[in-house]
């Protein structure tokens, strides 16, 4: 009897502990919860402006953070800038040794990558329900979301177009009011330009090819990835792209290093070249300048009227030890307020549609705003990023001469196969 009595003791002594183990996790979870978080937070920030607007991003930031305190004062927040160089992979590595920030800044092609990488958290559930969804533009709610899963909010869009030198679309009888629209409109008016002396727009080969050449792959109707995960880049769109790139090439419509260049603004500004392919980032830079003499364009079409224009989020790390308190500072740094301050200063789209009367008196940013249904995030897949150096060489193999249009395309379809395979995609 004792012995019996024993085991049933044992027993509700051992049911016992169970539940205040789960007692003691669910008090912590309440407590959390509650609005007593509780810690400390490490924002990986970059320099998204220059020189003398430093200090007001510094500002803007400094104010998230306060606002953010106001309703967690337990939870101290440490912004920390690091540059956009090597950004990937510092924070891969930083992350790896588990030295890495609780919340950082990516783009979407990032995110697919750093999601199949397990380094983030899925923020889905960690958001709660008073987070205004309806308030994000749905292109950059998807932008954010991979394999139905949220991993970030949205703090900019951005949208990538011509900028054209008014002086010389005068000087060859463009209409600053009626800016071409197609290809061949464009290519009709840098034919004009080159007669006259000029190059007809920047081609910067050295950059990515999100800037370069997925944008008419794009509107020639193709695209690079498909959504079931296909390579389609040799497409025949993908061929057609690459011959378009060639043809201004040979004809001289772009510099001679296009091939390798970084930075076409400068000639840009120096009145050598028609057209400039930017962003609002641009506009800032002219500003800098002391450059007026430009009007916004549209993006062009092929079949299709499209453009390359990234989306910034704020993401959490999957190691993060206080990740509820992580993607409530989220909550904080995106909110109108903070969106409109970020990106009035940045020259950025807000993601926000209740952000975007910023741009209200702003005829440039204004048409930069309407020109942002037409812009794709990039390519949204685990492979996108390591892909791109092999995307680029291929490009500039072709425009050396020493690949076809076609081949170079076959090329960069084996390429991006092989790395798929690589990652067991």
């Amino acid at each position: 009897m004792k012995k019996k009595w024993l085991g049933v003791f044992l027993a509700v002594l051992l049911v016992l502990t169970l539940f205040s183990g789960c007692s003691s996790k669910k008090s912590s979870s309440e407590e959390n919860s509650g609005g007593e978080l509780k810690g400390e937070l490490t924002v990986w920030i970059h320099p998204f402006v220059e020189g003398d607007l430093k200090a007001k991003q510094t500002e803007i930031f400094n104010n998230m953070a306060k606002s953010f305190n106001e309703k967690y004062p337990k939870v101290k927040v440490k912004f920390e800038e690091i540059p956009w160089a090597n950004r990937e992979q510092k924070i891969l590595t930083a992350l790896a040794s588990n030295q890495g920030p609780d919340v950082f800044y990516i783009i979407p092609d990032m995110m697919a990558q750093f999601a199949e990488k397990g380094v983030l958290t899925p923020i889905t559930d960690l958001l709660g329900d008073d987070w205004d969804k309806e308030d994000f533009a749905q292109t950059t709610l998807d932008s954010v979301t991979y394999k139905g899963e949220i991993y970030g909010l949205p703090i900019l869009r951005e949208v990538q177009t011509y900028f054209y030198n008014t002086k010389i679309l005068k000087e060859i009888g463009g209409d600053p009011n009626h800016l071409p629209t197609t290809w061949d409109e464009f290519n009709e008016l840098a034919k004009k330009a080159v007669e006259k002396g000029y190059f007809a727009r920047t081609f910067e080969g050295g950059n990515t090819p999100n800037a370069t050449l997925y944008p008419l792959i794009w509107q020639a109707g193709g695209d690079i990835i498909d959504k079931d995960g296909n390579v389609v880049i040799n497409q025949p769109e993908g061929v057609k792209a690459l011959e378009l790139i060639q043809d201004w090439y040979k004809n001289g419509y772009i510099p001679k290093d296009s091939i390798n260049s970084l930075d076409h603004f400068t000639p840009f500004v120096e009145n050598k070249i028609l057209a400039a392919w930017g962003t609002g980032v641009t506009v800032n830079l002219m500003k800098e300048r002391g450059f007026t003499d430009f009007v916004v364009g549209p993006p062009l079409k092929d079949k299709e009227t499209a453009t390359f224009g990234t989306t910034g989020m704020f993401v959490v790390a999957a190691n993060s030890k206080n990740k509820e308190a992580a993607a409530q500072l989220i909550k904080e740094m995106t909110s109108t307020e903070h969106a409109k301050a970020f990106n009035e200063l940045t020259k950025y789209i807000p993601a926000r549609l209740s952000a975007l009367s910023i741009y209200d008196n702003d005829p440039v940013m204004k048409q930069l705003s309407e020109y942002v249904q037409y812009a794709r995030p990039g390519v949204i897949h685990p492979v996108a990023r390591t892909v791109i150096p092999k995307i680029q060489a291929e490009m500039q193999a072709m425009m050396e001469g020493k690949k076809t249009p076609k081949q170079a395309a076959d090329d960069m379809a084996k390429a991006i196969e092989e790395e798929k395979e690589k990652e067991g995609l």
